[in-house]
C-alpha cells in the first residue's frame, strides 16, 4: 500500500499546477506522505495531505483544545464565573436575550350552573285577550 504519514518532504505548487497534475498530487500525499502546499498569486491558500496527516493534526489540535478547557475550567473554579444575562447588560446586549417563558393560561373549567329559566314573555294571542 505505500508509507502512510508524513515523510518530512513538502513542495509547493500553483493552483493551476495543481489543477493540472490532481491525480498525481493526490498520489504523492497518499502514498509517498508529501505535503503539497498550493498557492495562489504566490500566497498559500491550501494544502493537500493524506488522511493519516489529517488524522494525526486532528488529535493535535483536539489535545490542545482539551488543555484549553481544562485550564478555563480550573480558572472558573478559582475566580468564578458571572451568568451570561449579566455580561449581556453590561455591553449593551440585552436584547440578545431570550424573554422568560410565560405560563400558558389555561381557561378555568367553568362550574356548571344551573341554566336560569326565564319567564316567558305572553304571545300576542294571550296579550290581546
Amino acid at each position: 500500500m505505500g508509507q502512510i504519514g508524513h515523510t518530512g518532504q513538502m513542495s509547493r505548487m500553483t493552483v493551476a499546477e495543481a489543477k493540472n497534475h490532481f491525480s498525481d498530487v493526490l498520489r504523492r500525499a497518499e502514498y509517498g506522505g508529501e505535503r503539497v502546499v498550493v498557492e495562489r498569486h504566490g500566497k498559500p491558500v491550501a494544502a493537500i495531505v493524506s488522511t493519516e496527516d489529517l488524522r494525526q493534526l486532528e488529535a493535535a489540535e483536539q489535545a490542545g483544545d482539551l488543555r484549553d478547557a481544562r485550564a478555563a475550567l480550573a480558572e472558573a473554579k478559582e475566580r468564578g464565573t458571572i451568568p451570561l444575562d449579566t455580561v449581556l447588560r453590561k455591553h449593551g446586549l440585552a436584547h440578545l436575550l431570550v424573554p422568560p417563558e410565560r405560563p400558558v393560561r389555561r381557561p378555568h373549567a367553568e362550574k356548571s350552573r344551573p341554566a336560569l329559566k326565564r319567564p316567558r314573555k305572553p304571545s300576542r294571542n294571550q296579550r290581546q285577550r
